[in-house]
């Protein structure tokens, strides 16, 4: 299934009616359903009910992605069954509200629930570290590194949308409780806020080693969670 891309700019401009596009916790949801690249888009939207679209995206070449954003189970259900195919595994990443929508449409597996995180800008304090190499990855998006001494940490940007950015940050085991971790994210988070936008952060609770890098830098949580997910569709729970 492809759409042309008049019907995605239909789709899309029915999108903004369902999303706060100034709300962090929208953010990703919005990324996916208003920037991500048409060529790798598909979705399906309609008024007063939602949409839900699968992208083709970096993070696996073989299991699309669902985004979504419904009110009612089902609707989420219908717009589920005119976006994806019968027993073919996906990933959802979605707001962590719409969970209670897709039981029946999705078995659900390996599933984590992430804090998402807000850059404060008046919070912000730039670590600097002679270290750090700012460079641009392939896609063109903000990326820093350190290498020293055969380890390495980087840090980039997963997608962004004219509002906002979501960072991460990866340091090698060797390599942590050197401050690299926080001085990569920081060059990165500088470029983010530069480019007029805000940086997200995304994580699981739990990781408190994370959570103090983030806050450190002047990131708050804003309350919002989303759910990153193995999903694998079932079909429509009234026809099976």
């Amino acid at each position: 299934m492809t759409a042309s891309s008049s019907s995605l700019r239909d789709q899309r401009k029915l999108i903004e009616t369902f999303l706060d596009l100034h709300s962090a916790a929208d953010a990703p949801t919005t990324y996916y359903g208003l920037y991500h690249d048409p060529a790798r888009s598909f979705i399906v939207a309609r008024a007063a009910e939602g949409f839900a679209g699968r992208f083709q995206t970096g993070i696996d070449l073989f299991r699309p992605l669902i985004c979504m954003r419904c009110y009612r189970a089902e609707p989420a259900a219908d717009l589920l069954s005119e976006v994806l195919q019968i027993g073919r595994p996906y990933l959802l990443f979605a707001n962590a509200n719409q969970l209670s929508l897709v039981g029946g449409s999705l078995q659900l597996a390996n599933e984590h629930i992430y804090s998402i995180y807000a850059l404060d800008p008046a919070r912000f304090q730039p670590t600097v570290n002679v270290l750090v190499v700012n460079k641009a990855a392939p896609d063109g998006l903000p990326r820093a590194e350190i290498h020293n001494g055969g380890l390495q940490a980087a840090a980039g940007v997963n997608w962004q949308s004219p509002g906002f950015a979501e960072v991460f940050v990866q340091t090698e085991a060797e390599a942590r409780r050197r401050g690299w971790g926080r001085s990569v994210l920081s060059a990165v988070t500088a470029r983010v806020l530069q480019s007029g936008r805000i940086g997200l952060y995304l994580v699981e609770p739990n990781n408190e080693a994370s959570v103090n890098l983030a806050t450190g830098l002047g990131y708050v949580d804003t309350g919002a969670r989303q759910v990153f997910a193995e999903a694998v569709y079932l079909g429509h729970p009234n026809q099976r």
